[in-house]
């Protein structure tokens, strides 16, 4: 009999993870599995060995659990290795159409001799870390042919990966970024300690800690119990974040260390990023040092390299669609990082499409004042999306103004520069619009001329006149080399 409420690895009841353990944890049969599972990796492997009491295949079970598998999906991995009793002990769990798995399983054990230590009842005699059968050699994509020494594809079919991401398969990639115990993020935020929260968002709460001896900011997914429909948007931006940041990496994009999905709420372990987000440091809170000019150039330049990375890297595009100076995170050598990737989307580049038939948002959202005229109206999705956002956060740390202010005529902060402009001759534009937190010696008229010039340029109305960001980075090549010969 099926039990219809229990569908994932991570629910599967004590007494069946207890008898798989008495079956796989005798002479380490649990490896054998671990190199059959799709996206389980030498780190996690590891990581189940590291396990106090030979708990080796319950650390296993957790690990592929928090990627998202199903009980069906695991009774699919034994049927590929033969292990009945594996099978019997969650068969009540699965689909009752698999049941014949088991069926064809002993009858192809008298034609065909099991993997390497594995025998018919799903015990072993003592196998070595590389033996049997390899990932490659058992997953196989929908509709390929398996091996004589298989079970049968027509019945084994293959594991539902896009079950555990949906149509954007969030859990792909992920083999490589470590799976982390909830019970390592309590300790390391010293069970998420008021006094270390470094900031609070629409989404949940990022706390610093300390894990493996290294410094790390914490991000907690928060729930609500009257979130609704927010909980699954909460839920989507996490781990669409979380598929993003396992897939890239560059150095002014925020490094993921690990990931915690078996706790009450998923949680994001990164990079500590000893000086905050660039809003906070534009403002100088918590009483810092304002930025000098130089180093406000070199975080614009490294933001733009890591958003022409997003653009360039694959066959499409991958647009942030929340470039703001709150997501602009600094190291403590001041390097920028992209952080929050909640609302990254894949996208299509501007450049040579039809203009009738342009791509239609429906996750993003984005925060208002960093949006271009195209998107708060249509929805339309392109690259010059992140382009104009960027041209905004230019306009702030050019200025040390934020991109929107009641106070402020006109409220936004490309509007207001721009009417700033008419009003000025052009040797009055660093004087009139310049921080003056900063030295104003420290650079030239023309030098912050041609900075307010690129960020006006990134945010026009018109998408279609936004330069990309490799014309982005040929600017910020000329406006140094204008630097080094004045």
């Amino acid at each position: 009999m099926t039990n219809p409420v229990i569908k994932y690895v991570y629910e599967l009841p004590p007494k069946a993870i207890l008898g798989l353990e008495s079956i796989l944890d005798s002479g380490n049969m649990w490896e054998t599995v671990a190199v059959t599972m799709p996206n389980i990796s030498h780190v996690d492997i590891d990581a189940c060995k590291r396990q106090k009491d030979n708990r080796s295949t319950e650390a296993l079970l957790r690990i592929w659990g928090s990627k998202g598998y199903r009980i069906d999906d695991l009774y699919k991995v034994f049927g590929m290795l033969k292990m009945v009793k594996c099978m019997q002990v969650i068969s009540e769990y699965v689909d009752p159409k698999l049941h014949q798995l088991e069926k064809e399983c002993l009858f192809m054990s008298d034609m065909v001799p099991s993997p390497k230590g594995v025998t018919n009842d799903g015990t072993s005699y003592g196998i070595k870390p590389t033996d049997g059968l390899r990932p490659s050699e058992n997953i196989q994509p929908s509709g390929s042919v398996y091996s004589r020494k298989s079970v049968s594809a027509s019945t084994l079919g293959h594991i539902d990966t896009e079950s555990v991401g949906g149509s954007s398969n969030v859990y792909s990639g992920l083999q490589n970024t470590l799976s982390v115990k909830y019970e390592e993020i309590l300790n390391a935020t010293s069970n998420f300690a008021t006094e270390n929260i470094l900031g609070k968002g629409g989404y949940g709460t990022v706390y610093k800690g300390e894990w493996k001896h290294l410094p790390v900011a914490v991000k907690r997914i928060q729930s609500k119990r009257d979130s609704g429909s927010n909980e699954k948007e909460r839920l989507r931006q996490s781990l669409q974040e979380l598929r993003t940041l396992a897939k890239f990496r560059h150095d002014n994009i925020l490094s993921l260390y690990g990931y915690s999905l078996d706790g009450p709420e998923p949680c994001l372990v990164y990079q500590f990023m000893a000086n905050g987000s660039l809003e906070d440091r534009l403002g100088c809170r918590k009483n810092t040092v304002p930025l000098n000019w130089s180093t406000r150039f070199l975080i614009a330049h490294g933001v733009s390299r890591g958003l022409h990375f997003l653009h360039t890297i694959g066959k499409a595009p991958v647009i942030h669609g929340d470039v703001k100076s709150a997501n602009i995170l600094l190291d403590k050598h001041m390097e920028p990082k992209l952080g929050d990737f909640g609302l990254c989307r894949d996208g299509q580049e501007e450049l040579g499409i039809d203009e009738k038939s342009p791509l239609i948002a429906s996750h993003i959202k984005g925060t208002l004042a960093y949006l271009p005229p195209e998107f708060i109206s249509s929805k339309i999705l392109s690259t010059k999306l992140d382009v104009y956002s960027y041209g905004v956060v230019l306009l702030e740390i050019a200025t040390g103004l934020r991109a929107y202010s009641d106070n402020r005529n006109p409220h936004g902060l490309v509007d207001y520069v721009i009417k700033q402009l008419q009003s000025f001759e052009n040797g009055q534009v660093k004087e009139s619009l310049a921080d003056r937190r900063m030295d104003l010696a420290e650079f030239s008229n023309e030098e912050f001329r041609g900075f307010i010039d690129l960020g006006l340029c990134c945010s026009q109305k018109d998408r279609l006149q936004r330069p990309s960001f490799y014309d982005v980075l040929k600017k910020f090549e000329e406006l140094q080399k204008r630097d080094v010969n004045e």
